[in-house]
């Protein structure tokens, strides 16, 4: 996915109707998160938290629109590292406005269930990718 990040930033725009004013949570490594954080701070998008695992994700989500997550698949404990829906559903309590969830990793690292949480919008990396391939379709 790291070649299409200003398409994907752009899908994160076109969800929350613009990201001037937003706050959005990147997980993962600075060198992964770096790009994304220079998109994002073009769009004037007001906070950009920064983790480089999911271990404080319910203490942050309700700071936060968007969350970018990109675990390392280089790391042996990746897998350990999957973002549950339950820790998720704890973040989102109460919640109101819409979160909307990239999962950027090149196999699913977010449990699909917090796709079904009131308020939140999860794009697994299938769904980026057909997305993806489509917007490059109608390009060609």
């Amino acid at each position: 996915m790291q070649q299409s990040i200003p398409e994907i930033v752009s899908i994160a725009e076109a969800c929350l109707g613009g990201l001037r004013g937003r706050s959005a949570l990147l997980i993962g490594s600075e060198m992964q998160q770096q790009p994304y954080k220079m998109l994002l701070q073009q769009a004037s998008i007001k906070s950009i938290y920064q983790e480089e695992t999911p271990q404080r994700l319910a203490m942050l989500l309700p700071h936060v629109q968007l969350l970018m997550n990109m675990p390392d698949p280089s790391l042996p404990d990746s897998a350990a590292l999957q973002v549950t829906a339950a820790a998720i559903a704890q973040g989102c309590a109460g919640r109101r406005a819409p979160l909307v969830i990239f999962d950027l990793a090149e196999t699913p690292s977010i449990e699909e269930l917090a796709g079904l949480l009131p308020a939140v919008c999860l794009y697994t990396p299938d769904d980026l990718r057909s997305i993806l391939s489509q917007y490059k379709m109608q390009i060609a």
